[in-house]
């Protein structure tokens, strides 16, 4: 179907309107003219009738056959008259312009065009004389008429195109305007937003360019509008929201293109995976509100002191990414982990708190290390935890060694908290003596774990997973109520002992509500508070001391006694030390087996020792292995000893048999 624009529409309609204007005018002119000429063509033969009627009566009157011809014979040469017939009064033909008619009665009378018969009667006053019958000829008004059409027809197709063009230009005339408004909204539909249309005039066409021009202001405006929503959220989905630094998505974008350069170039590139050391303490200590403002801090520093040279990402969490284009040499990625290091060390102040972090840095090089960007970061990554578990604070390159360990490490989580579930772990119970008497007055409860695949694993292996982890949050649950309770039973069976020292972890003081926990085992053992004491090491207290001293109160409170585990190795205030509502100090073994030597360790014990008896406190030296060590804390006034030189850790049943140290009241 032909489909017409609006220009040819208007065009054809005018066009037809004004043929048909045209077509009634000129078939009324025509109609008129024919009207007239026929009219005047009748008018002249009906008084051609009346005239040749009166001469008929004449020559009927003198009823001479002479007359008659000759009276027929003016007529015979007419050309508008082909045919006169006299008749008498009986209807014979007494004279004719043709002679076949003659004597002829009531002969035939055909009308057909061009030709018409007219008969009238001839009277007189008194009878009917006769009639005549003229024929005549039509064909000068047949003539006249196809003259007039013939003039006719060039004047109506002179017409017709007028009317095709006056239909075209008052088409052209009305859509010129709107020619303007389809253009500029076909460039609005191509995207040009600053498009306006210039139409003259106060009539629709005028107001309706008014309203388009309104229309393109608001959708520029609201184009404008969604371009920057666009930009926004084009922003956000490669940026983190916190920091402002290129987040997961757009890191990964760009590390392998820049892989990609790299393979084309055969250079190298480095990848700096950073996490920032112990800052869950600062979420779980300030909340996350002053954990953001440190990040955002975090990652202030490293957009200065990097310069902007580099790709700095934030994955997550307090993990940051630094990617290394067309790399030098391998000192240049060192150096950078070094500058970020030395970059952070500077204090930070956050909502009025001031904090000292560090980080854990691993570092790991494209080809040797990963040829793609999963690789890359899972390796330094690797790398990282390695950097952890060498002390934090520094960076390691990547090895595949790295690896090989970090899987087991994986491994070992993953048995662990298998262990857990399946009730593998087991409670040992060191004793400790005091020195006074040389009888056991307390035990430790230290977890073992003997796992199928590891055999008997060290605790100093899988309790740091179990920290990291989180695991020692149920781990430290079970080990307070089945310590409580075997300290219960001991009691039943009057051993002798008058404590039971458990170790809390500083997460399960962070995360959980060990008051309440403490309160739920002592109520659920039955065993008197007094018989109960909590070890806490001095880093924790250390690094969060006004919760801690809130939190070893409400401890205190609930009747039990309070020891400082490793005391020595946290560098404790000293301005904090006499707040603490604490009863022991626990001299780390590191100190006291080095008694007996030259080192300065063994003079800081002696050391520990005279602080703890100056503040009124218990004090008990671990790691007792020898003679030398147990006769050096007595001479100085130590309280306890802790240590192989008395026993190891044993199970429960073989605690009565370590005579003389475990002697019944």
């Amino acid at each position: 179907m032909i489909r017409l624009s609006l220009k040819y529409r208007i065009a054809l309609v005018v066009f037809l309107f004004q043929l048909l204007v045209l077509s009634l005018q000129l078939w009324h002119t025509f109609s008129a003219s024919r009207e007239a000429d026929l009219k005047q063509l009748v008018t002249r033969e009906e008084v051609f009738m009346g005239l040749i009627s009166e001469m008929g009566r004449s020559a009927l009157l003198t009823n001479e056959p002479a007359d008659f011809q000759l009276f027929i014979t003016p007529f015979t040469n007419a050309p508008h008259i082909k045919r006169v017939m006299l008749l008498d009064q009986t209807g014979r033909v007494v004279a004719s312009t043709t002679p076949q008619d003659l004597g002829n009665s009531n002969p035939e009378m055909t009308a057909s065009l061009p030709l018409l018969w007219k008969v009238k009667q001839i009277e007189n006053a008194t009878e009917r004389l006769g009639g005549i019958a003229v024929q005549f000829s039509r064909q000068e008004l047949i003539d006249r008429t196809d003259l007039l059409l013939a003039r006719g027809i060039p004047v109506a197709f002179a017409g017709i195109v007028l009317s095709a063009l006056t239909g075209l230009g008052l088409a052209t005339l009305l859509t010129r305007r709107l020619k303007k408004l389809e253009q500029a909204t076909q460039r609005m539909g191509a995207g040009d937003m600053e498009v306006t249309v210039s139409i003259p005039g106060h009539d629709e066409i005028g107001r309706l360019a008014q309203v388009f021009n309104e229309m393109s202001a608001n959708l520029r405006s609201q184009f404008l509008e969604l371009q920057q929503i666009q930009q926004e959220l084009a922003f956000q989905a490669h940026h983190d929201p916190l920091s402002g630094l290129p987040n997961r998505t757009l890191f990964d974008l760009r590390c392998g293109q820049a892989l990609e350069a790299a393979r084309q170039e055969g250079s190298q590139v480095a990848l700096l995976f950073m996490d920032l050391d112990h800052f869950k303490n600062i979420n779980d200590s300030y909340g996350h509100q002053v954990g953001d403002c440190v990040l955002r801090d975090v990652a202030a520093r490293l957009t200065m002191a990097l310069k902007d040279q580099y790709l700095i990402a934030r994955l997550g969490g307090d993990e940051f990414c630094v990617l290394i284009e067309k790399l030098n040499n391998e000192q240049e990625a060192t150096g950078l982990a070094q500058l970020a290091m030395d970059t952070l060390a500077a204090p930070l102040v956050c909502e009025q708190h001031e904090f000292f972090l560090a980080a854990s840095i691993g570092i790991c090089f494209f080809p040797q290390d990963g040829d793609d960007a999963t690789k890359l970061l899972r390796n330094a990554d690797t790398a990282m935890y390695r950097a952890k578990a060498s002390g934090r604070g520094g960076y390691r390159l990547y090895s595949r060694e790295q690896t090989t360990s970090l899987r087991e490490r994986v491994s070992m989580e993953s048995r662990l908290r298998r262990a857990v579930e399946r009730g593998e772990l087991r409670l040992h119970y060191q004793p400790q003596i005091d020195f006074s008497s040389d009888t056991a007055v307390g035990v430790e409860a230290l977890a073992r774990w003997s796992s199928p695949e590891f055999g008997l694993v060290k605790p100093s292996k899988f309790i740091p997973i179990a920290e990291e982890s989180g695991l020692i949050i149920p781990m430290g649950e079970w080990i307070l109520f089945d310590a409580c309770a075997q300290m219960q039973q001991w009691r039943t069976e009057k051993l002798g002992l008058q404590r039971m020292a458990v170790n809390l972890s500083a997460l399960q003081i962070q995360r959980g509500d060990i008051v309440n926990l403490v309160r739920r085992a002592l109520d659920h053992t039955g065993l008197p508070a007094n018989c109960l004491e909590l070890e806490i090491t001095e880093g924790y207290i250390l690094q969060e001391t006004e919760r801690a001293v809130e939190t070893l109160q409400q401890l205190r409170d609930l009747g039990v006694s309070i020891a400082i585990d490793d005391f020595g190795t946290g560098f404790s205030s000293l301005s904090y030390l006499h707040r603490l509502p604490i009863d022991r100090l626990k001299i780390d073994k590191s100190f006291v087996q080095e008694i007996g030597t030259t080192s300065r360790a063994a003079t800081v014990a002696q050391a520990v020792v005279d602080l703890g008896r100056t503040l009124g406190l218990t004090v008990i030296g671990e790691g007792v292995e020898q003679e030398r060590h147990a006769v050096a804390l007595k001479s100085w006034g130590c309280h306890e000893g802790q240590g192989f030189l008395y026993s190891p850790a044993v199970e429960p049943g073989q605690l009565s048999s370590l005579a003389p140290w475990m002697k019944k009241p």
